[in-house]
């Protein structure tokens, strides 16, 4: 099966936004003949920007994890005290006279003293050994069906009846996941036939949690712009990008190409900047914005690479951009318009958005967290053109657009801030997957043809997730194509 989730050549750079990201694991026993006492390295240390992470010893002990906000990255051992990161930069551990762990310096210039240390907080401060089961403890084995709680959240649920062709597939799927064979796969839910019919939750996480969206808050940006345009506070989506920057005087590289960037442009990734996220020697790549000071500036500044609306380059930059947009627009910040306009009429009052796009947001990255009822509910706004329990949210023109192919990133159809992914499960007949899409795992897969909505969230943060296995396997199996 051909994975257009994880093409190797964009594996471990999309969405590089801390420098400990992108690891590829490497066993302990590869470099040692004895196992390091990981448990030393263990507790809560300081981290950029005022903010702090949590060092783990992984499963079996037998790798050391950074764990920041909620995210677990595998660390590859290198020598004593030393393990390397994505860019193979040393991490490396001090000590004080008394041997003593009290920090760690990331060796980035060759001089000690211009590396900064980060102090040792709380040496006791550890995350418990169960974070790396993904059986809930208090569930079944084997595992038996349950519909989901009717939680009158707005989300209709209905139980699956015993003749249903999806619960035995559901049903291997979740001992599947229980067993762990698709590792750190944090959430499964189905909304079929016009209803919610299995919610699963796995490694500690459960309804109640939040889950970082990642990149998958790019398309909650594309249904913003759809509404401020339906309610005339953006005038089209053809509207030049510049205009509403004025206060950027001086811009560098400007020619007549970069005064043609559209709206639409920066939606279907073509803005034409030289800017792609996939490629780490780009000069617009967002492992560069993000310390910038206004990352909005920081992408318009950059030089011209092709014609606007002509060529597909993935850029996290061009959502700072239209995130300020709508913004200017509307004259409200981000969140504001979106409580009014988008969360608040679907029922989604748990959730955090801090948009805030410059240097002092570089450890959450402007990203929303939704617990994944509310991601479902995105989902089948979706699904539903634009509508929530009879109320119009945002046109069903702007859906149509979103959801449909604008142009190509890679060998990838890309709409507003949305993927037109595909798989073949049998090796021959295609099936359309349309999702929106973060790094780790985080999916709203709208299925058409399925008369169905598929929500994952996960922890493959930089590697490849399960969702293409866990579709072909098991769940695309119980939903046969509507006729």
């Amino acid at each position: 099966m051909k994975n257009y989730e994880n093409n190797l050549k964009t594996v471990g750079k999309i969405s590089m936004k801390y420098s400990w990201v992108a690891f590829i694991f490497v066993s302990l026993a590869a470099c040692t003949s004895a196992p390091l006492p990981l448990s030393e390295y263990e507790g809560l240390y300081e981290y950029e920007n005022e903010t702090t992470l949590i060092f783990v010893a992984g499963p079996k002990r037998e790798a050391l994890y950074a764990s920041i906000n909620d995210a677990r990255y595998p660390l590859r051992p290198s020598k004593k005290d030393i393990f390397l990161n994505s860019g193979d930069v040393e991490v490396q551990f001090v000590r004080d006279a008394e041997g003593s762990i009290t920090g760690y310096r990331e060796n980035k210039a060759k001089e000690d003293a211009n590396n900064p240390v980060f102090a040792l907080l709380d040496a006791n401060q550890k995350l418990p050994p169960s974070i790396w089961v993904a059986k809930p403890v208090a569930a079944p084995f084997p595992y038996f069906y349950v519909p989901p709680n009717d939680l009158q959240d707005g989300l209709p649920v209905q139980a699956l009846h015993g003749n249903d062709l999806l619960i035995p597939h559901l049903t291997e799927m979740t001992n599947a996941l229980y067993e762990e064979t698709y590792p750190y796969t944090q959430s499964v839910l189905v909304f079929h036939d016009g209803a919610l019919v299995y919610e699963e939750y796995f490694y500690e996480f459960d309804q109640s949690k939040q889950h970082q969206l990642r990149s998958a808050t790019k398309t909650l940006m594309a249904l913003l712009a759809g509404i401020a345009i339906d309610q005339g506070l953006i005038p089209t989506i053809d509207d030049p990008v510049l205009p509403f920057f004025h206060e950027y005087t001086n811009l560098e590289n400007l020619d007549a190409r970069k005064t043609s960037i559209t709206i639409r442009d920066l939606l279907t990734m073509q803005s034409g900047l030289e800017c792609n996220d996939w490629d780490e020697t780009s000069v617009g790549n967002e492992s560069k914005m993000i310390y910038s000071d206004d990352w909005a500036r920081f992408i318009l500044d950059l030089p011209m690479a092709n014609e606007p609306g002509t060529v597909g380059s993935y850029c996290s930059g061009n959502v700072a951009i239209i995130g300020r947009i709508i913004e200017k627009a509307t004259g409200k910040p981000l969140k504001e318009f979106a409580d009014e306009f988008l969360f608040e009429p679907l029922g989604i009052h748990d959730y955090q958005w801090d948009f805030r796009p410059d240097r002092s947001n570089v450890d959450n990255f402007t990203q929303a967290w939704l617990r994944p009822r509310d991601m479902m509910k995105i989902g089948v706004l979706i699904f539903d053109g634009g509508e929530w329990n009879d109320q119009r949210i945002v046109s069903s023109a702007w859906i149509e657009e979103l959801t449909n192919a604008q142009s190509k990133i890679g060998d990838t159809p890309y709409g507003y801030f949305f993927w037109g992914r595909y798989i073949f499960p049998d090796g021959k007949n295609r099936i359309e997957i349309p999702q929106m899409s973060g790094n780790g795992g985080q999916k709203v897969i709208v299925l058409k043809e399925q008369n169905a909505v598929i929500v994952l969230t996960g922890g493959n943060y930089n590697k490849s997730s399960h969702t293409n296995e866990l579709l072909a396997n098991h769940i695309l199996k119980g939903l046969p194509t509507v006729k």
